[in-house]
């Protein structure tokens, strides 16, 4: 069974942050890495696009164990860049390659609510 490409519809004409967990063995970081970095180059290319960092865990007891941060201009942006066929087509070698056939993969787009710098009061 093929499973979906998971997206999140943002949905909305302003700034969001995409925050994408999976769950991977760290045992298949370079691995995991590699196919991440296909789908960013395509992502990278995406009007709207702002940047990415994936981060990983600091030791294997975590359940989240890689974390994909992207900032984009708007959510509107984000919504058209999983549309990109290149995009799609890349997030199905992930999902179908039997390294990965466990791995959980978790989107949402988000938006600020409180930003703090250092110094700042938070009144």
């Amino acid at each position: 069974m093929t499973r979906p490409i998971p997206t999140t519809k943002a949905g909305v004409d302003s700034p969001v942050t995409l925050i994408n967990a999976f769950s991977v063995p760290m045992t298949l970081e370079d691995q995991f890495v590699a196919r991440w970095k296909d789908n960013a180059r395509v992502m990278a290319t995406a009007p709207g696009f702002i940047g990415a960092r994936m981060m990983r865990a600091v030791n294997d007891q975590a359940e989240l164990t890689f974390i994909n941060v992207a900032e984009w201009e708007s959510g509107t942006a984000l919504d058209e860049a999983h549309l990109n066929p290149e995009w799609r087509a890349s997030a199905r070698r992930f999902l179908d390659d039997p390294l990965f056939a466990d791995a959980k993969v978790r989107p949402m787009a988000y938006q600020a609510v409180v930003t703090v710098a250092p110094g700042d009061t938070l009144r």
